[in-house]
């Protein structure tokens, strides 16, 4: 994925991990690299620092429903709030937590969550 700084945002040199790379400031961020089940797009970062970062998104979710293969998608507008930096074996500064706060209720419920980030690249 190719993914360039949201304009207006100064490098800070923190990045969130991607599967398999460092990215600073995404437009798109996979959550589960593993199956896919979320992704988010359309990012707008407002703010990306050594503190946290804080934007708008477009998320898309797979519900799982009736299973993971043939689920259907939840899709919604989430706040996103990166925060908890750690630094890897290879020395980059890394958020290792992020918190989505949904406009509208997912078709399970779930208003908020908190997902653990990766902290290292995947081989």
């Amino acid at each position: 994925m190719t993914a360039a700084p949201s304009p207006d945002v100064a490098s800070s040199g923190v990045f969130v991990i991607d599967c398999n790379e460092y990215l600073e400031a995404p437009k798109e961020l996979q959550l589960y690299c593993a199956d896919g089940g979320q992704q988010l797009s359309k990012i707008l970062w407002a703010s990306w620092s050594k503190e946290s970062a804080f934007g708008l998104a477009t998320s898309t979710k797979n519900t799982c429903d009736p299973d993971c293969a043939s689920g259907n998608y939840d899709v919604r507008t989430a706040s996103v709030l990166l925060s908890d930096l750690v630094t890897t074996a290879d020395g980059h500064l890394v958020y290792s937590r992020i918190s989505l706060k949904y406009d509208k209720p997912l078709s399970d419920g779930q208003s908020e969550e908190v997902v653990e980030l990766p902290t290292e690249l995947e081989p």
